[in-house]
């Protein structure tokens, strides 16, 4: 059975651009990354955010006012909104990226998850 812990949610805004990828986070003012494969871009951002956590007081009101907040309901179709898993040692290694979908009838499930997935997979043909 997987060992369970606190973890911190940050909003992390994904784009897919015509050169790469860049995520953001919307909470954090100039916390960012730009790469040409989004595994890539994913790594940039995890170092990014925990540069930025490891400079913050330990104190855990600090630390939350950069978390979860709203997530845009509408997005244009080169971007996507996901959480990102942070544990208290602020370890990129141990972030993880979470994909959010909405309840839907599953039809519409499927359609956001293959739009999601079309993001994520590199596509020269993707017209931005």
């Amino acid at each position: 059975m997987a060992k369970t812990g606190r973890h911190y949610y940050f909003v992390a805004r994904n784009e897919k651009t015509k050169t790469g990828y860049h995520i953001s986070f919307p909470n954090i003012p100039n916390a960012e990354a730009v790469g040409t494969t989004y595994e890539e871009t994913v790594y940039y951002s995890y170092r990014v955010l925990a540069d930025f956590l490891s400079h913050l007081p330990k104190q855990e009101a600090e630390i939350r006012a950069y978390t979860l907040s709203d997530i845009p309901d509408t997005v244009s179709s080169n971007v996507f909104y996901s959480l990102v898993s942070v544990t208290p040692d602020f370890d990129p290694h141990k972030m993880e990226t979470h994909f959010t979908l909405p309840q839907t009838p599953p039809a519409d499930i499927r359609q956001k998850a293959a739009k999601l997935a079309g993001l994520v997979t590199p596509n020269d043909n993707l017209a931005l």
